[in-house]
């Protein structure tokens, strides 16, 4: 029986754009807070943020091809600012700032609709809920459901910056379990990719998968797609959580019925 949804954040809990605005708005953040600690790259904003989205590429493919999450200090040193061979030093202990300017401005986050009504809903049928993300800042998840006023509802947050593994390893998923004291049968994840969630689902040994759509990242899944990883159900909305819940219950009572009778 299922007893605890775990939601994935990016993509899912909220969607995630690059606009020229944020671009701007976050290398003048950047560039300042590095000048401010007195340490000095390029002439303009928009020329340090060139040399960070090539670092940023560069540590998406190593955390692609190793799945773990370096240490905050290392990844500005040895990727995002690497090409100003920055001494480990200067940048000692700035390295969660760094990151969570990334992730919280980096791009445009527009929560989900009916976030707070879905997860009411679900706290509302006893499920007990969680987090397992992959993610630079160890500050950015608890801040942002902060922010939206959503984080009473979660027990557990599983984030890839505290134990240094990402999905779609099974080991964070495993993790997540043991935070939560509850067995993988009794687990239901929420997340919108086929290379990292559907497939981290899949490799731990799960129940259930609920994929929720997002053409964000079609892209990045493509080659995923004919490898036969498939989410038990896909939801477009949010909302839409509850009624696949209540009709996996409602299921799994009739099987558990015809077995006792």
């Amino acid at each position: 029986m299922i007893r605890a949804v775990f939601f994935d954040i990016g993509g899912t809990v909220h969607t995630q754009d690059a606009t020229p605005a944020c671009d701007a708005a976050y290398a003048r953040q950047l560039f300042d807070y590095l000048e401010k600690h007195h340490i000095f790259t390029e002439e303009t904003p928009e020329a340090l943020l060139a040399h960070v989205n090539s670092g940023a590429k560069a540590y998406k493919k190593f955390t692609e091809e190793q799945l773990i999450e370096l240490p905050n200090d290392l990844i500005w040193k040895d990727y995002m600012l690497r090409d100003f061979n920055i001494p480990a030093g200067q940048l000692e202990g700035l390295g969660e700032d760094l990151s969570y300017m990334f992730d919280r401005f980096r791009k445009q986050i527009v929560r989900r609709p009916g976030l707070e009504e879905t997860l009411k809903a679900l706290k509302g049928r006893g499920y007990r809920l969680g987090v397992i993300s992959n993610i630079m800042s160890r500050f950015f998840v608890p801040r942002i459901l902060r922010e939206y006023g959503i984080d009473q509802y979660f027990e557990t947050l599983t984030l890839s910056s505290v134990c240094g593994i990402r999905k779609p390893r099974p080991e964070i998923f495993d993790i997540a379990l043991r935070d939560m004291g509850i067995c993988k049968s009794e687990a239901c994840y929420v997340g919108d990719t086929i290379s990292r969630d559907v497939r981290g689902v899949r490799n731990a040994g799960w129940p259930m998968m609920i994929q929720i759509d997002n053409p964000r990242i079609y892209h990045k899944d493509e080659k995923y797609r004919g490898m036969g990883y498939k989410p038990d159900v896909l939801i477009h909305e949010l909302p839409e959580l509850t009624a696949v819940l209540d009709a996996h219950k409602l299921k799994e009572g009739i099987e558990n019925d015809e077995t006792k009778g």
